[in-house]
């Protein structure tokens, strides 16, 4: 009779492990059998990481360790929580709140935001500028040659798309620079 019961209370707690871990299984997140679509270099402020990143179900995955050392932050894990915190974060968010809540820098470390004015300075509005300064001189130049005013015209327009690059470009740095100075 006891190998009867041992039996029947072995099934007994069988079940309710089994039954129990497949309910704690699904509450957790889980990549596998996520869509990988593929593997990638990590490049961070010019200096390339060991660790390999990841496109898994369309969203960036990338080694936080890795990227904390490039970036001279802090990381700490306490339970489920993975904390990173660089001394450019050192601002409080009332300190933060003088910048535009409009501002796409707002809220950007010292070293991306002067990365984003050196993209937008050396590789937006020098080379818009200079495609600016080539339109006009190929208008100028049509214009002397008599050449149809359709052509000219469709130079014009082109020189119009320019101007408002330019513009945006202009507007960038100026909120760029704008949260640059209200971290200092």
């Amino acid at each position: 009779m006891k190998k009867v019961a041992y039996i029947a209370g072995g099934i007994l707690i069988g079940f309710v492990l089994s039954t129990s871990a497949g309910a704690f299984a699904d509450s957790v997140k889980s990549l596998v059998g996520k869509k990988v679509s593929g593997e990638y270099t990590v490049i961070v402020n010019g200096q390339k990481l060991a660790d390999k990143g990841a496109i898994i179900d369309g969203k960036a995955n990338v080694p936080v360790r890795g990227i904390s050392e490039a970036i001279g932050a802090d990381i700490r894990v306490e339970g489920k929580t993975i904390t990173v915190t660089t001394s450019d974060n050192a601002v409080s968010q009332s300190e933060n709140t003088e910048i535009s809540s409009e501002n796409k820098f707002a809220g950007q470390s010292k070293a991306s935001i002067e990365s984003s004015l050196e993209i937008l300075r050396e590789r937006i509005l020098a080379p818009t500028l200079k495609g600016r300064e080539e339109i006009v001189s190929e208008i100028d130049r049509l214009t002397s040659a008599g050449a149809e005013a359709s052509v000219i015209q469709s130079r014009k327009d082109q020189l119009a798309l320019y101007d408002a690059d330019i513009a945006q470009a202009n507007a960038d740095i100026a909120q760029a620079e704008a949260a640059l100075a209200a971290l200092k």
